[in-house]
């Protein structure tokens, strides 16, 4: 089929009209029959995770288009297929606090950011290179009435460290792993699509408090930038990445005043060695033409970070209805070596907008990058050593807008708008060198599925 958006809608009917089917037949108890696609594969799901044994599938699909703005107009399918499998080791081998998780991708499409746009907060979360991968693989042990937890093996920092709940409902990446971290991280750190090889301590010492902490490999691709293409590559001896995380869980008494909130702050650090942006080895300008053609190498890098989620208005009909907002702040200061300096996301989310409708959510969210000194520096010398007039680095921003209606408890159907300002942080476009890429607009719609 040669237009991958009307296949991703033939797909999503498919969908539709085998669920339909497979409800008639499916006699499953209600957790899976009402959860899930496929149900409980005539009681082999339940047996499976009495026994320990718990598999979780899910497919997320997107569509979408600029119709103005980026490089060129153009439209996109990407899509992710997830696996993920859970093994309860003190039921499987008496192993007691024991876990094993694995999870893995079948990555699909060519996503619209890195095609026709050029912008640097990526459209989709699920955009990455098409193809089958490892993600996770890592076992952790509970301790202490799971007061602690300890992992080891290839994990993702973007599942633990740095989240918003309320952000994730929105479909651009940098409302998950925030762009800054995603631009300044060698491989863009350990997110999807790339688990990396570390270790993880949580701890809680009561409901409120969280406090965790990680070290990964470096760089998740290792000594090679396009390396580690499968996930099977485990890289290690690439310097460290170190992260640290408190959060604080505010939930007010039943009959107290306020409402609930989580807050939290962060940092990490990156011991591996960082190219410089402007400065060459000798000491002059990268774009000077004494340049040793080389950029000094610098050690070490680190960003400081903090979240809040905040409930700010609920009904009282006691559904939990309501309306919640997030801030993220991010600060990477190290601007010779960091293409972002700081970083700031907010937004508005409220779920049970609509009469009826007590399962869908609106929300509106907006996220502003600022592009570091170091690369302004750059293409300032660039035009000053070759008489050029490129647009120089300053910022991009997105607005993004979405609904996302809960057709079933398994299936949810999203349309979303995104504008990019200064895609590319204000880049020049390829076709025209002195011109800025316009500020694109972009249609989508997202349909996720869990089998």
């Amino acid at each position: 089929m040669k237009n991958p958006a009307v296949g991703a809608l033939a797909v999503a009917l498919a969908m539709t009209v085998f669920a339909a089917q497979s409800r008639a037949d499916d006699m499953a108890p209600p957790s899976y029959a009402a959860t899930t696609l496929t149900g409980d594969w005539h009681g082999y799901r339940t047996w499976l995770r009495d026994e320990g044994i718990t598999f979780t599938m899910s497919q997320t699909s997107d569509v979408l288009g600029n119709v103005s703005g980026g490089v060129r107009r153009g439209t996109a399918y990407d899509g992710v297929f997830q696996l993920q499998g859970d093994f309860d080791m003190d039921r499987l081998a008496g192993w007691t606090g024991g876990a094993v998780h694995i999870s893995g991708y079948a990555i699909q499409g060519q996503g619209l950011s890195g095609k026709d746009i050029g912008n640097l907060l990526t459209v989709t979360s699920v955009e990455a290179d098409p193809g089958f991968r490892l993600g996770e693989f890592y076992l952790s042990q509970s301790l202490l009435n799971g007061a602690v937890t300890l992992k080891l093996g290839q994990i993702l920092a973007d599942q633990n460290f740095a989240i918003s709940n309320t952000a994730s409902l929105f479909v651009n990446s940098t409302f998950g792993w925030p762009g800054i971290f995603a631009s300044d991280l060698p491989g863009g750190g350990p997110a999807y699509p790339f688990a990396v090889p570390g270790a993880q301590i949580i701890v809680k010492p009561d409901d409120a408090w969280t406090l965790q902490a990680a070290v990964f490999n470096g760089s998740p691709t290792g000594s090679d930038p396009n390396g580690n293409a499968n996930g099977l590559g485990f890289p290690v001896g690439d310097g460290v990445l170190a992260i640290a995380e408190a959060a604080y869980a505010y939930m007010p008494a039943k009959g107290n005043a306020g409402l609930p909130g989580t807050y939290k702050i962060g940092a990490w650090y990156n011991s591996e060695e960082f190219d410089s942006l402007s400065t060459a080895s000798n000491g002059v300008s990268v774009a000077d033409p004494l340049s040793s053609g080389s950029p000094r190498r610098l050690s070490g890098n680190f960003a400081l970070y903090g979240v809040v989620d905040q409930t700010l208005w609920q009904e009282s009909s006691g559904t939990g209805n309501g309306l919640s907002g997030f801030v993220r702040m991010a600060i990477a200061p190290e601007e010779q070596r960091n293409s972002m300096n700081w970083y700031v996301d907010t937004g508005l989310a409220y779920k049970g907008l609509l009469p009826g409708r007590d399962d869908d959510t609106a929300g509106v969210s907006f996220a502003y990058a600022s592009m570091s000194s170091g690369l302004a520096d750059l293409v300032n010398a660039q035009n000053a050593f070759t008489g050029a007039s490129q647009p120089v680095p300053s910022s991009e921003a997105v607005i993004e807008t979405t609904y996302q209606a809960a057709v079933t408890p398994w299936l949810s159907a999203q349309p979303f708008f995104q504008y990019v300002i200064r895609p590319g942080g204000n880049a020049a476009d390829p076709d025209k060198p002195n011109t800025r890429i316009k500020n694109a607009a972009i249609f989508g719609f997202r349909a996720a599925a869990t089998f």
